[in-house]
């Protein structure tokens, strides 16, 4: 019994296992980012352990999330959007490689984008751009 019961244990469990996958898809929507609750970041997104503070960044979160970014960076066009909709307005001339930076109301927030995973700084009042 306990060699039948055995296997179709593991595949249940493989099951609910691949069905937990956090991925990246627009229909999910958006949440505040726990740094910061104007800046939106895709509801389905798995936070970790964020990079350490230092006298250019406030505050610090970092999420995992399938299909977020490519190689360079690139976020996805319509979490683009999401923040402009949200009232950030990204600053475009100060892109550097994936790192991409917004205001609002005087308040800076940076993105890094990469392959699975990404980074919300909010940025000190000490940084100049």
């Amino acid at each position: 019994m306990k060699r039948v019961l055995l296997p179709v244990l593991l595949v249940v469990a493989a099951a609910v296992m691949s069905g937990c996958v956090y991925e990246y898809t627009e229909q999910d929507g958006y949440r505040m980012a726990v740094i910061n609750e104007g800046f939106p970041v895709p509801k389905n997104a798995y936070e970790v352990k964020a990079e350490d503070c230092t006298t250019v960044i406030a505050k610090s979160a970092k999420y995992k999330l399938k299909g977020i970014g490519d190689e360079e960076g690139t976020p996805p066009e319509d979490y683009l959007e999401e923040i402009q909709r949200w009232g950030w307005t990204e600053l475009e001339d100060k892109r550097v490689g994936n790192v991409h930076y917004f205001e609002k109301k005087g308040k800076i927030m940076s993105l890094i984008i990469g392959p699975n995973i990404f980074d919300v700084f909010e940025m000190s009042d000490e940084l100049e751009l």
